[in-house]
């Protein structure tokens, strides 16, 4: 065999597996890596900060068909990870935790410093595997490499001019593993471009909620930014990933723009501008409130010209604005494509896999990272599922976890 063990990719959950293979005495290590050098996803993680984890995350956290539980708690608190080669973290008031020098590049410095005697051997595309006698054959551009064992951490979809275009997929499927199609997720909800291009480049802090038909579903407190297309923002990119895009139709994103008023605050809001605010258009009216293209937009929503003197709005028309302010109504007609995702949805499926990631068809063979069905939200809990996942096969591999 020429390796002990090859990882194919060198993003976050390859470079985890490669450190924790060297800690745990595990010679002969290659990772292969497509793109001229590894760990470029990382760099632009957090825009260029690396939010790598969050605090107190659960399997809880995750959704998919693989259970994430044994897989998390094998490998504990990211702190404690990175802080074992050197690297300290701080964590903000949102529990999203950052290197200490807020700089991704330090992450990625960290981990190549763990690496002891592992080869990166970059530019080689992987174009297929097979298993042979105590071990897989890898083919590449590079020719054919064998090894006992195998990580596939080639990632997702998501940011392809990162590296990560899925290709890579293709392998598993030619090896018979079940994938489940991959989808965008972490990423803006397109809407109605009419209603959208008057609000190009309006920030809204709100609370924004997925309805499927009349059932409100998930809901998120957040900023909204407004793009000529959709609807982007972390509270979005959380919600993205709920929608079943072979049933547009049936969702719309509702924002509540004042979600800390209580009940009948706002209406009384109302009475008190339209009363020191006699002279004013009902647009005008609203200066303060909300910005005017955005003031227009909830004005046509509740059947109020913009342009209308607001002294001449009466209790039914007061109350039809208030119950828009709360409930301001999109259209979903879609989501955006892997290249404006952050993440992948899909990926193997869960009941092809072990406890420990690897494939139950293929001993010595694991998969680990955005390539397994398991996804989460915005603030860590991805590049924390990559280290995690990436740890657990290398300590498989080392005999440090059944």
């Amino acid at each position: 065999m020429d390796y002990r063990l090859i990882i194919i990719g060198g993003g976050a959950s390859g470079l985890a597996a490669a450190v924790r293979a060297a800690a745990g005495g595990i010679d002969g290590t290659a990772i292969l890596e497509k793109l001229p050098r590894t760990g470029k996803k990382i760099l632009a993680t957090g825009n260029g900060r690396c939010n790598l984890s969050h605090s107190g995350i659960t399997a809880a956290d995750y959704y998919g068909s693989f259970d994430p539980a044994p897989v998390l708690d094998h490998f504990g608190d990211a702190a404690d990870f990175f802080a074992s080669m050197g690297l300290y973290t701080r964590t903000d008031e949102a529990g999203r935790m950052y290197p200490y020098s807020m700089t991704a590049s330090a992450v990625l410095d960290a981990l190549h410093m763990q690496l002891g005697g592992a080869q990166e051997r970059c530019g080689v595309a992987v174009t297929g595997i097979r298993r042979i006698s105590g071990g897989y054959a890898v083919s590449s551009d590079a020719g054919e490499l064998t090894a006992r064992n195998v990580i596939f951490a080639a990632g997702g979809h998501a940011a392809p001019k990162h590296g990560t275009d899925g290709s890579a997929w293709n392998i598993l499927r030619e090896m018979g593993i079940p994938v489940i199609p991959p989808r965008p997720i972490l990423c803006p909800v397109k809407s109605d471009e009419k209603r959208l291009r008057p609000l190009k480049g309006l920030r809204v802090r709100c609370r924004v909620t997925l309805y499927d038909g009349d059932a409100a579903g998930y809901t998120e407190d957040g900023e909204v930014q407004f793009t000529e297309t959709a609807l982007s923002g972390i509270c979005l990119f959380d919600l993205a990933g709920h929608i079943d895009t072979r049933r547009l139709h049936a969702y719309q994103i509702r924002l509540d723009l004042l979600p800390a008023d209580t009940a009948g605050e706002t209406l009384s809001r109302l009475y008190t501008m339209q009363g020191t605010r006699y002279a004013a258009s009902c647009e005008e009216m609203l200066t303060g409130l909300l910005q005017r293209p955005l003031a227009r937009l909830v004005l046509k929503q509740a059947g109020i010209r913009a342009d209308a003197p607001c002294a001449g709005l009466d209790a039914r028309q007061l109350q039809q604005l208030e119950a828009v302010l709360h409930d301001l109504r999109f259209p979903v007609t879609g989501i955006a494509d892997f290249t404006q995702a952050q993440a992948t949805a899909g990926g193997v499926r869960g009941d092809v896999l072990n406890a420990n990631l690897s494939v139950r068809q293929y001993p010595g063979f694991y998969v680990t990272g955005e390539a397994v069905d398991v996804q989460s939200i915005c603030g860590g809990y991805h590049l924390h599922w990559c280290w995690a996942s990436g740890c657990m096969a290398a300590d498989h591999i080392a005999g440090g976890v059944l």
